[in-house]
């Protein structure tokens, strides 16, 4: 037990000599020198992961094979793990090999082949969102009589109408709104530090100024949009685990929590239900940020299914013979 101990112990350590050598490859690497915060902080933590399983199996992460990094793939998914998060920590595991070899620490990447378990599931199906009515009653849940139900009404505006990122929300300062004139807006920091305009509803324009006019009795000192109101962090700015906490709390609340319904599906439930309002696809890729309006047509193919259910033509045709 002692040596399997000070075996688990070594592998740590070696694993961190590896993992320190991959944050100055990150921050000149990925996206070309200018990944945010955010991404980098992703890629540190999926290869921590792998590094720490190593250890728990009495593999020196620096001269794991092939055949181990098999074994990592085979026991996230035997953990449970979504095919995209699958393939979202392998990727970073092949990034932590490409800083070994930058390094001078290996002369090869085990894991340069390794992929994520071919996904089984069409894209469309994978969309979670809220039905109509639930989003709506998300919406109108915080209490707007409280300091706390209007900043929750804020935030949940911008998610549920306008399909924000949850790490977008948590980036927001109050200088990035501009609630003036006939086009209220929002500057918003999107994936890859690109910056989009996201034009702003009425609803949302209420909300926001009714958590403005409270706001400054609140913050302690920052810029930032959104912060705490309890009295253990009252003024803090809220990050992205504080506004996961928020919306998962009234959606347990409400009896909508399920399985793939979280803060993105909020997303989701914005892009869903604009598109089955008539919204076009390339307005939608331009709210949510989207490169390409490919990325957004699978909100079209959710909607034809909603809308062309074959069931339905059936059920007409049925009648008719009645």
């Amino acid at each position: 037990m002692v040596t399997l101990a000070i075996q688990h112990k070594t592998d740590l350590a070696r694993g961190g000599d590896l993992l320190a050598s991959f944050g100055a490859f990150l921050r000149l690497s990925v996206a070309d020198g200018d990944a945010s915060a955010h991404t980098l902080r992703s890629y540190h933590s999926n290869a921590a992961h792998f590094v720490t399983w190593c250890a728990g199996f009495g593999i020196d992460p620096a001269r794991a094979t092939d055949t181990d990094l098999m074994g990592y793939r085979k026991a996230l998914v035997d953990e449970g793990y979504a095919t995209a998060t699958v393939g979202v920590k392998l990727a970073a595991v092949r990034r932590l090999y490409d800083a070994a070899q930058w390094h001078g620490l290996r002369a090869d990447n085990p894991a340069a082949g390794l992929k994520a378990p071919r996904e089984r599931t069409a894209r469309a199906e994978r969309v979670k969102y809220l039905p109509l009515t639930g989003l709506a009653r998300l919406l109108a849940a915080p209490d707007p009589a409280t300091a706390k139900g209007k900043r929750d009404r804020a935030i949940l505006a911008l998610m549920g109408r306008h399909g924000l990122r949850v790490a977008e929300v948590a980036s927001l300062s109050v200088g990035d709104l501009d609630l003036s004139g006939d086009q209220p807006r929002v500057t918003v920091n999107g994936k890859g530090r690109k910056t989009r305009t996201v034009y702003l509803t009425p609803p949302t324009v209420e909300a926001l100024q009714a958590w403005l006019a409270v706001r400054p009795q609140i913050a302690n000192g920052t810029d930032a949009l959104f912060v705490a109101v309890d009295n253990g962090h009252a003024g803090s700015p809220i990050g992205t685990m504080g506004l996961r906490w928020v919306v998962d709390s009234y959606l347990a609340g409400l009896g909508l929590k399920a399985q793939g319904i979280s803060c993105h599906a909020l997303r989701h439930s914005a892009a869903t239900w604009a598109r089955f309002g008539g919204a076009q696809l390339d307005a939608i890729a331009g709210m949510l940020g989207h490169a390409s309006v490919t990325t957004t047509q699978v909100y079209a193919q959710v909607v034809d299914k909603m809308r062309e259910n074959p069931a339905a033509y059936l059920d007409r045709v049925l009648e008719g013979v009645n």
